[in-house]
């Protein structure tokens, strides 16, 4: 592994890359339509947004520059961002130059054996390089276990009359997940730094890459700024609840204020849920705000965890955020970080 330590740097393109594939013939009833939706955000700027219940899971993206794409994260499986790389391919000839980790979550990485394959320099701060083979593990069941709930779900399929379409469905979808689960192959970045910024370059595009703490320790966001779009990872979620499980929350508010202070009109590609802009961007800064407060006074009022985790709901504003299934397990985290007895998995 390469690691950056000094604060600016420009990398070479000196890597000869192989040329786009497509989704395998294993996979060819697979659609990329239904896994993400691309949308594009400026001239050559595209998120690509995962859709509910898809092998996407979390956001990703890509840029075109003059001389190569850069992609930004990996999805939760290799056969989706295969998809992406296929729908790359349909709008530009141009070869993938990089790729970007902006954290070490499952759902953003766990396509890296695809690109690494390809000689595919992945860039990401140190801690991931760190964690996302060891920490990833919780978020996949092993292959021992996947092959159980295929073996089970299969049976149930067999066993659906052909009249209940709907159900069938139900099964097959879930059978395309486990199959996918078991093809990750867990994959380092190779090229990591833990501070400062770092520059790429695309022909005349440049891509400014930095860091702030907040979602896991070791997240990294990309600003094109001839487009004005900044791809937060999951530093920023939009009208979505976060995952706290590596959360500072008391960090992440003071970055979320830096960045809407440095780019307060930039269209933003969150880790989760529908571009934004600073809007969107605020009110999730608010809800982090609102949940600490919550948090605090119920610590205040002398709530035990279970009580607060009861007690403290969410606030009507909220309660149209998709993820709602975070509510109460965003309590105990932010509770557990007043109290300074989280611990970070």
């Amino acid at each position: 592994m390469r690691r950056i330590s000094i604060a600016l740097i420009t990398l070479a393109l000196m890597v000869s890359f192989a040329p786009f594939q497509t989704v395998r013939k294993t996979h060819a009833l697979v659609k990329a339509e239904d896994d993400f939706q691309l949308v594009k955000v400026a001239e050559g700027v595209y998120a690509a947004i995962a859709k509910p219940g898809g092998l996407a899971s979390g956001n990703a993206g890509f840029v075109a520059g003059d001389h190569g794409v850069l992609i930004v994260d990996t999805f939760f499986t290799p056969i989706a961002v295969e998809e992406l790389i296929s729908e790359i391919g349909k709008l530009t000839p141009q070869p993938i130059r990089y790729a970007v980790n902006t954290h070490y979550h499952l759902d953003h990485t766990g396509g890296n054996q695809v690109l690494a394959a390809r000689g595919v320099p992945i860039i990401a701060h140190d801690n991931v390089a760190k964690w996302q083979t060891t920490k990833n593990r919780r978020f996949l069941p092993a292959p021992e276990e996947l092959q159980k709930r295929r073996a089970e779900v299969a049976r149930q399929l067999a066993e659906t009359p052909a009249d209940q379409p709907d159900k069938r469905a139900q099964f097959e979808r879930q059978l395309r997940s486990i199959d996918a689960r078991l093809t990750i192959k867990l994959t380092n970045p190779n090229v990591t730094f833990s501070s400062g910024t770092v520059h790429l370059y695309l022909g005349k595009r440049d891509f400014i890459l930095f860091t702030l703490p907040g979602h896991t320790g070791g997240d990294v966001l990309v600003y094109v700024p001839d487009a004005n779009v900044v791809f937060m990872g999951d530093m920023g979620w939009s009208k979505t609840l976060p995952n706290l499980v590596d959360a500072t929350v008391n960090d992440w508010i003071t970055s979320l204020d830096k960045i809407l202070a440095d780019y307060p009109t930039a269209k933003f590609i969150p880790g989760h849920g529908e571009v934004a802009t600073a809007v969107e961007m605020r009110d999730f800064r608010d809800y982090l705000v609102d949940l600490r407060a919550r948090v605090k006074q119920g610590i205040a009022d002398g709530l035990t965890i279970d009580q607060a985790k009861q007690q403290l709901i969410l606030p009507e504003k909220y309660k149209s955020f998709a993820f709602q299934n975070f509510a109460q397990p965003n309590v105990e985290d932010m509770y557990k970080e007043l109290k300074g007895t989280k611990q970070m998995n």
